[in-house]
């Protein structure tokens, strides 16, 4: 009994220093570690913005514990801080998840807007950004080692599908553009056409599918690709101008040689998104034929006197 308390009373010091030590390295370890997070997060965020820029970035109104709010022209959006729950666009009844499950990491804002989620674990970040008529929905491809293809599970409102514009608009007048479309036949929304950069800026192919109410963006990079790889789907509601061709394309209600060559001058001018903003903007005749050429002055003779259409060419 005397033996054993001796080995007791050695002991006793010995598991103390023991428990001192434990106690300073976790704390260290675990320091290091988030440390090594913010870094990570810190990459992605400036590799992100380097590429899309900070001018167009929306900054949250107001933040609660399970989302960051921010009103724009689209209404309210709801950026979740937990990568499994979905993009909440309050007043077109829409929701997009973000294809970052495997992430498991909370969003962090950084001070231009980007809400960024990332782990250094993992071969793919993400990043939201807020914009004055929609949301982009970035991510970063670290390495070759990451998948291809990304799928963006979309809730729509009742009777609303997605459509490429090559089923909408026909193969010939693809835009690459994809659409929200109403059970009406009329398009209400739209993801601008895909892209994809290298760590050079430099175009690495890349194109959308649509799987029932899924959007999916494939990225075609390779051995030779310079990463990270940047790429974006990024979704807007469309404006009175946009809404009022989208009304033209759908409704049926005009010669369809007429629909057919409108769509053709959309084409030229780089989708409906694109030629509803030049239509609707606030530059003189001049500017407009400049930037949109033979193409914009064509769409302006098919469309004059058009109602709802005339007022957005702005003459």
């Amino acid at each position: 009994m005397r033996s054993l308390k001796k080995r007791l009373f050695v002991s006793l010091p010995l598991i103390l220093s023991l428990a001192l030590v434990i106690s300073v390295i976790q704390p260290k370890a675990s320091s290091a570690k988030t440390t090594e997070i913010h870094k990570e997060i810190q990459q992605t965020a400036q590799d992100i913005e380097h590429v899309t820029g900070i001018q167009n970035i929306m900054k949250s109104n107001e933040s609660t514990d399970t989302y960051s709010v921010i009103k724009n022209e689209t209404g309210i959006i709801k950026i979740p801080k937990d990568s499994k729950k979905a993009i909440q666009l309050t007043n077109v009844s829409t929701s997009i998840h973000l294809p970052a499950e495997k992430v498991n990491a909370p969003g962090v804002a950084t001070k231009n807007g980007t809400i960024v989620f990332d782990h250094p674990n993992s071969s793919v970040g993400f990043g939201v950004q807020p914009t004055k008529d929609g949301v982009r929905n970035l991510i970063k491809i670290k390495n070759k080692t990451a998948p291809k293809e990304y799928k963006y599970d979309l809730q729509l409102p009742e009777g609303s599908k997605l459509m490429t514009a090559a089923e909408y608009l026909g193969e010939e007048f693809d835009t690459g553009e994809v659409f929200v479309v109403d059970s009406n036949n009329i398009v209400t929304s739209v993801f601008s056409p895909a892209w994809a950069k290298d760590a050079n800026k430099n175009d690495v192919p890349s194109h959308f599918r649509v799987e029932g109410n899924s959007l999916i963006q494939v990225i075609d990079f390779n051995e030779n690709t310079a990463f990270p790889v940047i790429a974006d789907p990024d979704w807007a509601k469309i404006g009175a101008c946009s809404a009022a061709i989208a009304w033209f394309i759908g409704s049926n209600l005009f010669a369809a040689a007429k629909i057919i060559r409108v769509k053709k001058y959309i084409k030229e001018l780089g989708g409906l998104k694109e030629t509803a903003k030049l239509l609707a903007g606030a530059t003189t005749w001049e500017e407009k034929l400049r930037v949109g050429g033979s193409a914009f002055k064509s769409l302006a003779a098919e469309i004059t006197g058009v109602g709802g259409l005339a007022v957005c060419i702005n003459w």
